[in-house]
């Protein structure tokens, strides 16, 4: 199944797809960047999550990390004016 969603006004697009152990995994997808979700974070390939709910919001929240990244460099190192 794929979802498309919106956070800070940039599309996310999530894919979902049940694995043959009965558990849920979702990649996502950001138009205009180059970063390749596997769709596991810190799991086995043959693991998953129980529900479809769960693997959508994790997917969501790593890409909201991604989006949110190069916002907290910048602050962390503002660009001094010459």
């Amino acid at each position: 199944m794929t979802e498309t969603c919106y956070t800070k006004g940039q599309k996310v697009i999530l894919v979902t797809s049940q694995i043959k152990n009965g558990t849920w995994l979702c990649k996502f997808s950001i138009p205009g960047f180059s970063h390749l979700d596997g769709g596991l974070h810190g799991q086995a390939s043959s693991k998953g999550h129980k529900t479809e709910w769960e693997a959508r919001t994790d997917a969501f929240q790593r890409a909201k990390l991604i989006l949110d990244g190069p916002q907290d460099i910048i602050q962390r190192h503002p660009l001094e004016k010459a």
